[in-house]
């Protein structure tokens, strides 16, 4: 059985037409479903914890964006079932990273019929008073904030919100203090952003952490050193093309386990998660899903 979860509100109101083709297409292989489809984020994951109470489910699709991606992961993490996603939403990074952005529901539903899905790793981040599970890249300082103030604009859509974002953080931010013990070696680093990958891609498309590969065991940490704000200008929009990783202020290090201190908070797939400190630590396989690239 397949349980369809919907974010009505994701793409102002496309989701809900895709979730009717892609019941129609259930209906018509005589999939059986269930479709949860609430009112709000917590009623949703309160009703999904409720199915799989009474239901035996193989397969998970969310129809939205990577708020939604990320809420289905806290309910399906270390769990049999398959994950898919039908993107919706306005970044849609997790649908890019498996190769599903920019088909068709039919393309994804022949896909998800006809293809196993591969195991792939997720992040998990403890802090004081939360575990939380995260998919493509978790961020902080100088991106987090563009990414938290690009979220609250109705308009425009995709980059140019981020573009804007960037313009108005840009005035008032200055570098942080980090400290990080990543697999045991510890150190401090002032930066502009640093971001912790599991997949290569958030906001919309950008390439924070290019080479990144959601199966290779691995989190990959991208930081940007100290620089002015006219530098920083110039190397954050390279973010779309992956070309930052080349700027002479761009570190990379990669580990299984990260812990990271400093007066700053932690977003991760667009979702706000806590203030620091945080630790992070990869765990391979963790997620069922398709992967099309």
């Amino acid at each position: 059985m397949w349980l369809i979860v919907l974010n009505r509100k994701s793409g102002r109101g496309r989701a809900k037409k895709l979730s009717q083709i892609l019941i129609s297409l259930l209906d018509r292989n005589e999939i059986a479903y269930e479709l949860v489809d609430e009112s709000s984020a917590i009623k949703t994951s309160e009703k999904i914890r409720e199915l799989f109470l009474i239901g035996d489910f193989e397969t998970l699709i969310a129809i939205g964006g990577d708020g939604l991606v990320h809420l289905c992961i806290q309910e399906i993490a270390l769990k049999s079932i398959n994950f898919g996603v039908i993107p919706a939403g306005t970044g849609n990074d997790f649908a890019r990273c498996i190769g599903v952005y920019g088909k068709s529901v039919a393309e994804i539903f022949e896909n998800y019929v006809s293809y196993q899905p591969k195991k792939l790793d997720l992040g998990r981040i403890s802090c004081p008073h939360k575990t939380e599970w995260f998919v493509q890249v978790l961020s902080t300082g100088f991106d987090a904030n563009v990414n938290a103030a690009a979220t609250t604009f109705r308009w425009p859509r995709g980059k140019a919100k981020y573009t804007i974002a960037t313009f108005l953080i840009l005035s008032k931010f200055k570098s942080i203090k980090y400290e990080f013990d990543i697999d045991g070696v510890s150190f401090s680093q002032q930066g502009m952003l640093l971001t912790v990958a599991n997949g290569s891609n958030y906001g919309g498309g950008m390439k924070i952490s290019p080479k990144s590969l959601n199966s290779d065991g691995l989190l990959d940490l991208i930081m940007v050193g100290p620089v002015s704000r006219l530098t920083l200008l110039r190397i954050f929009p390279r973010v779309f093309s992956g070309r930052h990783i080349d700027h002479p202020k761009v570190n990379s290090y990669s580990g299984k386990r990260v812990q990271i201190s400093a007066d700053t908070s932690a977003f991760a797939d667009g979702e706000f998660i806590s203030p620091l400190p945080i630790e992070i630590e990869v765990v391979n396989g963790g997620l069922n899903s398709w992967s099309f690239k």
